[in-house]
């Protein structure tokens, strides 16, 4: 297994050193198996995520939909924020602005976009930190890894047959 990272990451996810990694231009997406053009990983930060549900959405559904368009077998967005103090916090009782720069952005609406996220496929996971997210990146492509090699199979299997 090779994960690609996307030339434009400015601080790689680290992966375990016997996990092979390269750089490369991607398509779509942050992090991809190589010679894999069906499924790839969004890396965001907390503010980044916020940008792209709210001044960046246009730009985002675009690329949605070229995810769309190639088949992907799945779009998975990880952010690098616990859910719930990306939305909101509590301190003695009270409630205080969420943990990111756009505190303007109301819980409800970040929910609104997840919805409508996950209504188009897409799966948003909070990891928490960026360690977390690249252990719940790796079993990802772990987990694609044999859904290629069982495709694979069924590939040379129907072949064999006729």
């Amino acid at each position: 297994m090779v994960i690609v990272i996307d030339t434009r990451e400015q601080r790689p996810w680290s992966f375990p050193p016997h996990i092979e990694t390269e750089i490369g231009t991607l398509r779509t997406g942050d992090y991809a198996l190589k010679g894999d053009d069906r499924f790839a990983i969004e890396r965001k930060s907390a503010d980044d995520f916020v940008g792209t549900i709210s001044s960046g959405w246009g730009r985002f559904v675009r690329e949605l939909n070229r995810m769309d368009e190639a088949c992907f077998a799945a779009k998975t967005v990880i952010v690098e924020a616990d859910f719930e103090s990306f939305c909101f916090r509590t301190e003695s009782g009270r409630i205080l602005p969420p943990d990111h720069e756009h505190t303007r952005l109301t819980p409800q609406f970040v929910m609104k976009r997840i919805a409508q996220l996950t209504l188009r496929n897409v799966s948003v996971i909070f990891a928490g930190n960026a360690d977390l997210a690249s252990a719940i990146a790796l079993s990802l492509f772990f987990e694609r890894q044999n859904q290629l090699a069982a495709e694979k199979l069924t590939t040379e299997k129907l072949t064999t047959e006729n």
